[in-house]
């Protein structure tokens, strides 16, 4: 199961987020790795196991401490979907063809 673990790792310049990363990146089953060198968190995606990527950490002499570990959270829902709005009544009768238009808005009202 793809999770999201947050750790608070003691950093103090680049060259320690450097070595934080490469240290990360080398486990297996790690998608995505991002750190806030300022805060000093940690965010890791993928499916690890969170106790191993702080044991990992405090075997190369860094101090880290696990925060939260939860499901992955989407960033962007699929809200720019294309949702095809079919119109059957034109307005003079003249024709029964349908008349094919693509909205962005699920939920509105659109006037032709």
């Amino acid at each position: 199961m793809v999770q999201e673990i947050k750790i608070k790792v003691n950093m103090h310049s680049e060259k320690c987020r450097k070595g934080v990363m490469k240290t990360i990146t080398n486990l297996s089953g790690v998608d995505k790795v991002s750190v806030d060198l300022p805060k000093g968190m940690l965010v890791v995606i993928g499916d690890v196991d969170p106790v191993c990527v702080a044991t990992c950490l405090r075997k190369k002499k860094w101090v880290a401490e696990i925060v939260s570990v939860g499901p992955k959270k989407d960033e962007k829902k699929d809200e720019n979907k294309l949702i095809p709005i079919v119109y059957y009544n034109t307005p003079y009768g003249y024709s029964c063809h349908p008349v094919y238009q693509s909205s962005r808005q699920a939920d509105g009202c659109i006037i032709l």
